[in-house]
């Protein structure tokens, strides 16, 4: 019993309690951060999209029990344990200073990916996903030390003494962790390699919106320092001469009158919205390109145009009292290149757009529907192989035969593709749907049981369908010994099917958060599909550029040689809470070449707001893909996409960007 009690007396001391508070903070904040993660939890608890909000508001419950826990600490002093009733308190003290502190670590779990390992990429993740919040902490943190030392004046001082140097610590950490972002951030990310001269050295500023009584700094995008335009809105307080527009731009005249196909903007920060590129031709401004988001490093990629005069305009800011800060403006004319080992690969399900109906439609629709493999260099037929309980492959409910027919099918189609000398390769996902249950876990433990027996398996799949190779989608392994699996599982099928047709792809679809395969075995897989969608970010979009930049710089610090890896792009939709819902490109009316933002999508019978990866991100994710010496891009999946002759089609934003950048594709 005196163990107990001097454990609850531990639990309800000030000191504890206080830890226990900022602690509860730091959860709610890492849980409202981690908006990615939002998805995978509705699959995974009972809840289902419930989880998250009943979490949170247990641990704003933790909050308040022990911040009014303190004060009454504070005001009643060494009286504490004489009030009526303080025994229950303690109670119901004692059990949401648990949670809270349990809470903490769960969530910082979640916001760190800790269940995949320690990783400084996913560590930068989850800093960048709080960094607007720190002084919110800080203050925070320096509040609660107010009740802790109260109870005399000499207290009340040292308290308030605490506080201020919290505050400025943190804040001052805070403060160089965004010089630092600054000075390092050209080393976050694989940079994409120009080949052109940056059309905007020697440029100068000759127009920039002004609120009133601010200074004029829009020239800093140009020195390629670590200083910034701070733009800001000047809504409601232009300075003289500025009309009153929501927007902030700055206008550039460039040294010579210059043609640009490719721009490069930096910002610290998540500031920017919405965003425009406008050039001066024939008098006119024209929108050569316009978008969501600029974060870290943001390429745009666009159809030439010649002009002397350059605006970019800030349209929307996430806050209109917070300036962005846009380090840096890059203006370049990328020529054309070979790229005989770039890869487009597209997943493809056999009951999405079933082969034999399309054929069945006639030639004309055959026709114009192979116009997306004069994109594809790669096809992935997915979903059509399954695992039974014994380890044992088969076709689901239409069987073996129609999955033959299915195939022969699509082999035609593709055979209808304009461009005869451009190859297609088609393989076969032979791994991602199967008896195992569980979530995620479920196929670690089937593999335990049936690893060489499955291996063997695909093997003969490839040799009996003649297809090009296999991709294995396992997601995911988790501890080392899954991994250990994973690893020899790939280098069996590796043996086996080098020792049958030595150019057989070995594809596997990976997440840049979950990578604790071994050198070895990256160097049997040929083609990484890097999902790089589904992890909502701070604003919810789940396939944006900076998520394909995180994830390839994350493979690289992992040992993955990024040639072989293929930039995923999203083909749907999902929630900007990351709830398992997922709307069809195709299905999406209002869809347009650059709008990655809906609301108001019906799907699945409900009503949401979303984001997608629209046909100018796909177009920009290619761009990056070429010149940062990635494999390519991977699109998934091709029967959610609009038709290939449709101007909104994601495929179509992938062939502008390689007829930009790409000779003979």
């Amino acid at each position: 019993m005196k163990f107990f009690k001097k454990v609850g007396n531990t639990i309800n001391s000030r000191a504890f309690t206080y830890i226990s508070f900022v602690l509860s903070v730091c959860a709610a904040v890492f849980l409202r951060s981690a908006t990615w993660t939002y998805g995978w939890i509705a699959e995974l608890y009972p809840l289902g999209e419930k989880f998250v909000p009943t979490l949170f508001g247990i641990i704003c419950a933790c909050i308040a029990v022990n911040i009014i826990y303190l004060l009454i600490s504070a005001f009643s002093g060494n009286k504490k344990d004489s009030l009526s009733g303080i025994k229950t308190v303690n109670a119901i003290h004692a059990i949401f200073a648990v949670l809270g502190t349990v809470a903490f670590f769960y969530t910082a779990a979640l916001l760190f990916e800790l269940d995949h390992g320690i990783s400084s990429a996913a560590f930068a993740k989850g800093i960048g996903a709080i960094s607007d919040k720190l002084i919110f902490l800080a203050l925070t943190a320096g509040f609660g030390l107010v009740p802790v030392f109260c109870g005399s004046g000499k207290k009340a001082l040292a308290a308030v003494i605490s506080s201020v140097l919290i505050c400025a610590v943190i804040i001052s950490m805070t403060m160089f962790t965004g010089v630092r972002e600054a000075s390092s951030q050209k080393d976050s990310f694989v940079q994409p390699k120009f080949t052109s001269q940056n059309s905007a050295e020697g440029a100068k500023v000759v127009f920039e919106t002004l609120k009133e009584g601010e200074e004029a700094d829009a020239a800093n995008i140009l020195d390629d320092s670590n200083s910034c335009w701070t733009a800001q809105s000047p809504h409601g307080s232009p300075a003289e001469g500025v009309g009153n527009t929501i927007s902030s731009y700055v206008e550039i005249e460039l040294a010579q009158e210059s043609t640009i196909n490719t721009a490069l903007i930096e910002e610290i920060g998540n500031q920017v919205q919405y965003f425009r590129l406008q050039a001066l031709v024939d008098g006119e401004w024209k929108t050569v390109y316009q978008s969501e988001k600029i974060q870290d490093m943001r390429l745009c990629s666009f159809d030439a145009v010649t002009t002397n005069r350059i605006r970019l305009s800030i349209d929307k800011f996430r806050d209109d009292a917070v300036p962005a800060s846009i380090r840096s403006l890059k203006l370049y004319n990328e020529p054309q290149r070979r790229a005989d080992n770039f890869e487009v690969a597209a997943y493809q399900r056999l009951d999405g757009d079933i082969p034999t109906e399309i054929l069945a439609k006639g030639k004309e629709y055959v026709k114009n529907y192979a116009k997306f493999y004069d994109v594809y260099s790669t096809v992935i037929v997915f979903g059509a192989v399954h695992w039974d309980e014994n380890g044992e492959m088969n076709f689901g409910e239409a069987g073996e035969e129609k999955f033959a027919q299915e195939i022969a099918a699509l082999k035609e189609i593709i055979a209808n593709r304009q461009n005869q000398s451009h190859r297609v390769k088609l393989i076969v996902t032979a791994l991602a749907d199967g008896a195992w249950g569980d979530g995620h876990n479920g196929v670690n433990v089937y593999m335990a049981s049936y690893w060489e027996k499955v291996a063997d398996q695909i093997t003969a799949l490839v040799k009996k369908y003649d297809f090009d190779g296999v991709d294995i989608d396992w997601e995911y392994p988790s501890t080392a010994d899954d991994w250990k699996r994973y690893d020899s599982f790939i280098q069996k099928l590796h043996r086996d099917l080098k020792a049958y047709k030595e150019n057989s792809v070995i594809s596997a679809a990976l997440s840049a958060g979950a990578l604790g395969l071994s050198k070895e075995t990256f160097d049997c897989i040929d083609r990484i599909q890097f999902m790089a969608y589904d992890g909502n970010d701070t604003d919810g979009y789940q396939s944006s550029l900076q998520q394909a930049e995180e994830g390839l710089h994350s493979f690289k610090l992992n040992g993955a040689d990024i040639s072989k890896i293929n930039i995923g792009i999203a083909v749907y939709g999902r929630p900007l809470n990351g709830a398992a819902f997922w709307a069809s490109w195709r299905a999406l009316e209002s869809a347009n070449y650059w709008e990655s933002k809906y609301y108001n999508i019906p799907d699945s019978n409900q009503i949401y707001d979303g984001t997608f990866c629209a046909p100018a991100l796909a177009g920009d994710k290619t761009a990056y893909a070429l010149l940062s010496g990635a494999g390519g891009v991977m699109i998934f999946r091709a029967d959610c996409d609009k038709p290939a002759d449709d101007p909104n089609s994601v495929t179509g934003g992938i062939q502008d960007a390689l007829n930009r950048y790409v000779t003979g594709w």
